[in-house]
């Protein structure tokens, strides 16, 4: 294998778990970092308390494990983008697909979501009922292929909106790095990087062309957790939370989010129940039940994450 198929290979399994699970009851200490872009919004200490509280008791009653947090550690994003080797950088950028210069190869990231598409555990017609109402082209075909297409066009819509967004300050929400590319956090077990949990404000939304969990690429590749392999950290795993879906005032993320805003305790909870969500694929190795509102392993339609919240009920969710 070349060494860019090796590292799409690595993405596609990222989530895999290797541990057995841990038996209902077990304690499990989790090393915390906040990894802050300063140029972006971001939660107080009062609310990553808050937010990591809402996880702890979130892991209890859908799990039945008891999660203990270290208080979060901050980090600088531009020191951890840093560790990237320039060989690294150009085998990430190899996989990715250029919306910010324009030139991506869109028959090929077609393609790559076809194939991400067709290994997922869900079937065609549990995608097609979970993403068909935030489509923003038609499925022309009932079939993988014709699915990706649609799921592509939506995608790009969405990402290039997103990419067209300033800050308050004129500055672009997006901009010419790659912290926003999802590849530098799914691969941040390369880094040396030795935390459990990451919470950061970070905007994660990006195209790639192996392809995506369908929930992400109708959102336009914004991505709110990640699980992913690191052989640093004391598990073995680490679950990256962005705050940015949750707090973020820019237009294309209020779209996305119906057009809500949150308080600080609302926002905080909501990012609880996003880790909660983390924690059930990388402890449990849990897939996505796509529809299954009451679940908090189905993900959130877009962002609306106020609906998605206040559907979860746990004892009307059975463990898979």
């Amino acid at each position: 294998m070349t060494r860019l198929a090796v590292l799409a290979a690595a993405l596609l399994v990222s989530c895999a778990h290797r541990a057995p699970p841990p038996p209902p009851g077990a304690t499990i200490t989790l090393r915390v970092a906040h990894v802050v872009n300063p140029g972006l919004p971001r939660m107080s200490a009062a609310q990553l308390d808050a937010a990591l509280a809402a996880a702890r008791r979130g892991a209890m009653e859908n799990f039945g494990v008891d999660l203990r947090f270290t208080g979060p550690e901050e980090q600088s994003l531009r020191a951890l983008l840093e560790r990237v080797t320039p060989a690294e950088a150009r085998d990430w950028s190899g996989l990715s697909y250029d919306f910010k210069g324009g030139t991506g190869d869109r028959k090929r990231l077609t393609k790559g979501y076809a194939a991400a598409f067709r290994s997922d555990d869900s079937g065609l017609d549990d995608l097609i009922a979970f993403a068909g109402p935030h489509l923003l082209a038609p499925i022309r075909e009932r079939s993988y292929d014709g699915f990706a297409d649609a799921v592509t066009a939506t995608l790009l819509a969405r990402l290039a909106e997103l990419g067209s967004q300033k800050l308050p300050n004129g500055s672009a929400l997006i901009d010419a790095s790659p912290a926003n590319e999802v590849l530098y956090w799914v691969f941040i077990g390369k880094l040396s990087f030795p935390y459990d949990v990451v919470i950061t404000n970070q905007l994660i939304a990006s195209a790639e062309y192996i392809g995506s969990a369908v929930h992400t690429a109708i959102r336009g590749g914004v991505t709110a957790g990640i699980t992913t392999e690191n052989p640093s950290a004391s598990s073995g795993m680490t679950v990256i939370v962005s705050t940015y879906p949750v707090i973020g005032e820019d237009g294309a993320t209020l779209g996305l989010r119906g057009g809500e805003s949150y308080s600080d305790g609302e926002g905080a909870r909501i990012a609880g129940a996003l880790l909660v969500h983390e924690i059930g694929h990388d402890l449990f190795d849990f897939g996505h039940p796509y529809g299954r509102k009451a679940c908090v392993m189905n993900p959130p339609e877009l962002l609306r994450f106020r609906e998605w919240a206040e559907g979860l009920s746990p004892r009307d969710c059975p463990r898979r």
